[in-house]
């Protein structure tokens, strides 16, 4: 029988364990494994390995010789060595646009948090027991411009968001949308004029090897002192010791981010700023999306062990967004 090894803390329930056990052996671990030998220890009999965390690197996948699919509870897989798996003959499938609402109204919630200094203007009132108005003086959304960078499904989530609240709004994609055009008036420009004429920059791009630190100094640098910038993508895709600096000095207003890298200085430093708004990696995570994102990555492996697998990850980096 084909053993499937579940090897961290996917939120699976009786019923999609039951799913997967009508076709195969099932085992379940709790916790991220974060040393190789542990990770191997869990999936080493697996011919099917589902994880959320886990790093699986060359090191590991190369030892476990048994393994044929790797089923990612997660749209992106910067925690897997694709090329190595693609060598190695393993199929890798994730779970696209599970979250695009759970997403999109986060970054909304980012950027009214931030624009209206709900979390500062919280602590006050609980920490003095006032009504401490004069302080806490905001800015509305309504006729800003929105410069969205990235506009697959959930930046098109964003944009019409936006739009339906008064916004403006500005696009850089290698892939314009012409819906997005059409319907909405969004003008597609090159990435410096995103970062020098928008009010909120909104990052909407997957974690690749060409996107990777791609906010730099340079782009910041562009935008004005009252704009401030949004990422509920990935960390890396910002340089966090530049956005530390710019943000420490006011040259941008101010930033909300759903991730953040506290394992080095600059995160730790960007904790301490009165202008940032952060949540730990919350995008995806509604009761709503969880369970969608669970039935399509149990389908992943049930349509593999049939034949016709689907949501297959092609291994190649994805193009970068020019500047």
């Amino acid at each position: 029988m084909v053993r499937i090894a579940v090897i961290d803390d996917v939120d699976a329930d009786a019923h999609d364990i039951s799913r997967l056990a009508e076709k195969a052996s099932v085992s379940v671990y709790e916790g991220v494994p974060v040393e190789a030998d542990k990770i191997i220890e869990r999936a080493r009999e697996a011919e099917v390995v589902i994880c959320s965390w886990t790093k699986m690197s060359r090191e590991v996948l190369t030892q476990l010789p048994r393994l044929r699919l790797l089923s990612v509870w997660a749209t992106g897989v910067d925690n897997v060595d694709l090329a190595a798996a693609s060598e190695l003959g393993v199929t890798v499938c994730h779970v696209p646009s599970y979250a695009t609402g759970a997403v999109a109204e986060l970054t909304l919630g980012l950027m009214l948090s931030v624009m209206r200094k709900i979390p500062a203007a919280d602590r006050d009132v609980r920490l003095t027991g006032s009504i401490n108005w004069q302080a806490f003086q905001g800015t509305e959304i309504s006729g800003k411009k929105l410069g969205i960078v990235g506009t697959g499904m959930i930046g098109q989530r964003v944009a019409r968001v936006g739009h339906s609240l008064g916004m403006s709004l500005l696009g850089h994609d290698l892939q314009p949308s012409d819906a997005l055009v059409c319907d909405l008036g969004m003008t597609y420009v090159p990435l410096r004029r995103v970062f020098a004429e928008s009010d909120i920059i909104s990052l909407h791009l997957p974690l690749t090897r060409d996107t990777e630190r791609m906010v730099d100094a340079t782009l910041l640098d562009l935008m004005q002192k009252t704009s401030i910038i949004i990422n509920t993508a990935r960390a890396h895709l910002l340089q966090q010791d530049d956005l530390f600096d710019s943000l420490y000095k006011r040259r941008i207003a101010g930033a909300g981010l759903d991730d953040v890298d506290l394992e080095c200085e600059s995160g730790r430093r960007l904790l301490k700023l009165e202008n940032v708004v952060f949540t730990p990696h919350i995008g995806f995570n509604t009761t709503e999306a969880a369970r969608k994102k669970t039935a399509i990555c149990v389908e992943n492996v049930l349509r593999f062990l049939e034949g016709t697998p689907i949501n297959v990850v092609d291994y190649r980096p994805s193009p970068a967004c020019g500047r």
